[in-house]
């Protein structure tokens, strides 16, 4: 089944060799409903910076990829008045 979204990693501001990292892997090839996100961890630590495109619902590429892969746990997306807002 294919997914209704599709995430990429635009930095990795640790270094780990992440940037560049799209998900999922059943993703759908859209760009429609770009947003920005940044994942973060506990201690609030700037992990991951990237784009997500098509239906979903905001904590996808936590889900599928930064906690699983890097332990983050929190995730901002940018408003429409170019803020940064946790979900």
């Amino acid at each position: 089944m294919t997914r209704k979204y599709k995430w990429v990693i635009d930095k990795d501001h640790l270094d780990m060799g992440d940037a560049g990292t799209e998900g999922p892997s059943n993703a759908a090839t859209t760009t429609e409903n770009e947003a920005r996100f940044r994942m973060y961890d506990d201690d609030e630590t700037l992990y991951y910076s990237g784009r997500i495109w098509g239906d979903y619902d905001g904590f996808e590429p936590l889900d599928d990829f930064g906690t699983a892969n890097a332990g983050a746990v929190a995730i901002q997306y940018k408003n429409n008045q170019g803020q940064w807002e946790y979900l």
